[in-house]
């Protein structure tokens, strides 16, 4: 029962991580790239993104115990300030198209969605997020079973929250393509402005 309990832990705080600002803000900045929304290919963004993110993660979790290493502290710096400028290139890129009218390259022929949340996962809280309750405890097996379903809450999360995006910009082209074009002008500059608060926050 405490295995159980520990294990879905890790699964609700990885679908509460899903929702941190600059998570949603690339997985809603690749979204509002695409000129015809598609519910499939938008929640397809999510899922990339979340295995990108889940391979980092795992990939620290072995090093961390089969290695017995300890993480770089350059490392997650050096990937976060990626991640920013990663979130300018998307933003602004997703601008550009909008204002091309949608016949600019698309932003998944410049950034796959895997690079991106191959860098979240090794950036910031996400190592954090995954190993410090895993570092508690001396079986490296429950260890990794415990990064596999935390990175499972942020797929399902990410999923879902990318078929959400797709689906109210088709919902609302419908009733206005206006207010659908103006969403995904926030969506853009929501990524945009973020990338530019993380590049040079401090």
């Amino acid at each position: 029962m405490a295995l159980t309990t520990f294990l879905f832990m890790g699964f609700s705080l990885g679908m509460v991580h899903a929702l941190d600002p600059d998570h949603i803000a690339a997985v809603s900045g690749l979204s509002a790239s695409e000129k015809e929304q598609h519910t499939w290919r938008s929640m397809r963004f999510g899922l990339q993104w979340s295995l990108g993110h889940g391979s980092a993660l795992l990939i620290i979790a072995l090093v961390v115990f089969l290695a017995g290493q300890s993480i770089p502290v350059h490392l997650s710096e050096v990937a976060e300030r990626s991640v920013a400028f990663v979130l300018i290139a998307i933003g602004a890129l997703a601008l550009w198209r909008l204002w091309q009218g949608g016949d600019a390259p698309g932003l998944s022929a410049r950034f796959g969605a895997p690079a991106v949340g191959l860098l979240h996962g090794t950036a910031g809280s996400a190592p954090l997020l995954a190993l410090i309750p895993i570092s508690q405890i001396g079986q490296p097996i429950v260890g990794m079973f415990y990064v596999l379903f935390f990175s499972a809450g942020v797929l399902l999360a990410m999923t879902a929250l990318g078929g959400a995006f797709a689906q109210s910009l088709r919902t609302l082209k419908r009733i206005d393509g206006r207010i659908s074009a103006l969403l995904q002008g926030l969506m853009a500059l929501f990524s945009l402005v973020l990338g530019f608060y993380l590049a040079f926050q401090g």
